[in-house]
């Protein structure tokens, strides 16, 4: 079982990793890899889900 701290450091890093995936997708927007794009996104979408996940149980 986690500790309330764990917890939260995971939940932390995995919106980090979901923030900075959505950077990488507006730098490959501008240079059109369009499926590089698409590919961020959802990884975006997944960490957020998983940190959402993990915060409410």
């Amino acid at each position: 079982m986690l500790t309330l701290e764990e917890k939260r450091a995971i939940i932390n890093y995995r919106r980090q990793k979901a923030y900075d995936s959505l950077k990488e997708v507006e730098a490959l927007t501008q240079l059109a890899f369009w499926n590089l794009a698409g590919n961020r996104l959802y990884y975006a979408a997944y960490h957020m889900a998983s940190a959402l996940l993990l915060d409410k149980g």
